[in-house]
């Protein structure tokens, strides 16, 4: 005998049964396509580096074909990604699904830009030291600047589309709260990763936008239809001075069809020598360097590059009648030292053979440098004229030599270039608004940026004489901390010298390199910045107002200079002109200073604590 048995179900329990049933499919659906992402983000990081060790080894087809695996994988996984759209409405986990969005469409627009760089650069390959053909023989290194020059101008508009597909990754990417995520997770610096990749990507964003007028204007630099004419300026880093050295030498150069010709090679003491200047020194120019007029070799006392510049062209023009001058160049010793660290020794007729081989006669510096400053300082019996007369042709050997290297250099010359345009040891000047704009804004002109927020920037002028700046080093401590309600700082500058000294004495006849140091010290601050104390300096310390900046100034040398093998602390405490628990902080490094270590702290803990070559922005939290 059967027995049956009913059993009724409740409402509520009927319900919670369809719903246990939908998450349950929720949840299987979700795992199997995360599984299915999981597999092909697999495969797309294997493309993208499959992509760097093709870049790595200049393999231009590689590096293409491996960009285009990349974004076929990443177009598979948008749609499947967007499958999980359901997720955006949950409180929660909304957000995350976002930011994994937000990342799918940065990558697949930073692949789109990648790809088209690759095909706009492509014509350039062997100039640049790419691809994998066997020379280029039939061409000399004048067809190879002929071609650039003629074909440069058909890169703005495919640089105007990679423009735009940054600024759509960027947007992406910067929509990403890197601070809701852990600092680590399974080892990995999870949130540190993600803030690098927005600077990263801010920053090349900023770099194709802000340099479109020079890539516009690259054909006319180049001389395409007429003449260009180049003021060259040596920057002696080792005496420095505010915009990055001790004006030494200059050198015109005519630029047509991208072929250089070096026109004028002169000691910029015979200019002085010429010069009746109607102007008084600063006052601590006049007082240390015992002058009563100021002379030209020290018209750069302003940080600002363009306004030293803009001081100086006039008396140069005038005493040279050189009228037209389309732009200024300051290049100082690292700039030559890179070089020949890839060209190798190279001979300048006249003026001897340079390498960047360690000299002992310098403590170790590069061989370049030590001979240019015994060209330029070693003392004479006998008068020479234009003794410092050397930049013209040492640059027209060096560039020479750039022109006619084999592509198999072209990557890493450009390299050099490039990174001494970021380290400041080459500035630019353009007469030309829309020129002196774009320098600006890439950090290539040597301005005094910045934005909201606090700023720094050292400012050291050596002047003493000797050339102490290639052996000292500096650190600065930044110390953030609060006070009675107010925000506070307070930068302490250690200044080393470990090298030995120079003999100094001029009878003997030797070079004076490494002696006391004397030092005129600005510290460059947000607008409105007050001084609480400054110690360290042998006067009483200024406070005044320049380039939209409140600046700190005082020096040291007479009563208590910086020593060989010696080392001395300045410090400066300061009221900040905000009070935010979030700011940013804008350093700037000063031109022709090879490295800067920086540590900050907020209140008491090490936050930031990394050598600087270049400007750097951090951002600041309490």
């Amino acid at each position: 005998m059967e027995m049956k048995v009913k059993v009724k179900l409740r409402a509520w329990q009927l319900t919670g049964i369809v719903v246990l049933g939908l998450v349950l499919v929720i949840l299987v659906f979700t795992a199997f396509n995360l599984w299915q992402l999981k597999k092909a983000s697999w495969r797309l990081g294997i493309d993208v580096r499959q992509a760097q060790s093709a870049w790595q080894a200049k393999d231009l087809g590689k590096t293409t074909q491996a960009v285009a695996q990349a974004k076929r994988d990443l177009v598979v996984m948008l749609p499947r990604y967007r499958q999980l759209h359901f997720w955006h409405y949950c409180p929660w986990l909304g957000r995350y699904y976002d930011d994994g969005q937000h990342l799918l469409l940065a990558g697949q627009a930073s692949l789109e830009a990648g790809q088209q760089l690759l095909a706009a650069i492509e014509p350039y390959q062997d100039f640049l030291g790419f691809g994998t053909r066997q020379g280029d023989g039939a061409k000399t290194a004048a067809d190879r600047i002929q071609f650039l020059v003629e074909t440069v101008a058909s890169l703005e508009p495919k640089l105007d589309n990679i423009g735009k597909q940054l600024v759509v990754a960027n947007q992406n990417l910067q929509a990403v709260d890197a601070g809701r995520y852990p600092e680590k997770w399974h080892g990995y610096q999870l949130r540190a990763k993600i803030a690098k990749a927005q600077e990263l990507m801010e920053e090349i964003t900023r770099l194709s936008q802000e340099g479109q007028p020079l890539i516009k204007k690259a054909a006319w630099l180049l001389g395409e239809k007429s003449n260009r004419y180049y003021l060259v300026i040596f920057q002696n880093d080792g005496e420095l001075r505010p915009t990055g050295g001790f004006w030494t030498a200059y050198g015109v150069f005519r630029v047509k069809k991208g072929q250089i010709y070096p026109l004028v090679s002169s000691d910029i003491y015979t200019l002085d020598r010429r010069f009746q200047s109607p102007l008084t020194p600063p006052p601590l120019l006049a007082r240390y360097l015992k002058v009563s007029r100021w002379h030209l070799r020290d018209m750069n006392t302003s940080p600002d590059f363009a306004k030293s510049v803009e001081r100086f062209l006039p008396y140069y023009q005038k005493l040279t009648g050189q009228k037209h001058i389309d732009g200024v160049i300051a290049v100082d010793t690292q700039v030559l030292v890179d070089l020949l660290r890839v060209l190798g020794q190279i001979g300048v007729p006249g003026w001897g053979n340079f390498s960047a081989q360690p000299d002992p006669r310098c403590f170790g510096c590069p061989q370049v440098v030590y001979q240019l400053e015994m060209l330029a300082d070693r003392p004479r019996s006998t008068f020479i004229a234009n003794r410092k007369g050397f930049l013209g042709p040492v640059l027209h050997s060096l560039l020479s030599n750039v022109i006619g290297s084999p592509r198999q250099r072209m990557a890493a010359l450009t390299a050099v270039f490039w990174r001494n345009l970021e380290e400041k040891h080459i500035l630019l000047y353009f007469p030309d608004i829309n020129l002196e704009k774009a320098v600006s804004k890439l950090g290539f002109g040597g301005r005094l940026l910045g934005g909201d927020g606090d700023y720094l920037q050292i400012n050291d002028s050596n002047l003493g004489g000797a050339k102490a700046n290639l052996f000292i080093k500096q650190k600065v401590l930044s110390e953030y901390y609060r006070r009675q309600g107010k925000l506070y700082k307070k930068i302490t500058v250690t200044y080393t010298n470990p090298a030995p000294a120079s003999n100094c004495n001029l009878e003997k006849g030797d070079l004076c390199l490494n002696g006391a140091y004397r030092d005129w010290f600005r510290f460059y601050l947000p607008t409105g910045t007050k001084l609480v104390r400054l110690t360290g300096s042998e006067i009483k310390p200024t406070v005044s107002q320049e380039l939209n900046k409140t600046v700190v100034s005082g020096f040291f040398g007479v009563k208590n200079p910086l020593y060989p093998r010696s080392k001395l602390v300045i410090s400066a405490e300061v009221e900040l002109p905000f009070n935010k628990n979030s700011f940013k902080l804008w350093w700037q490094k000063q031109p022709g200073k090879k490295e800067v270590e920086e540590t900050i702290k907020v209140n008491g803990r090490v936050v930031y604590q990394e050598k600087l070559h270049r400007d750097r922005v951090f951002s600041i939290t309490f």
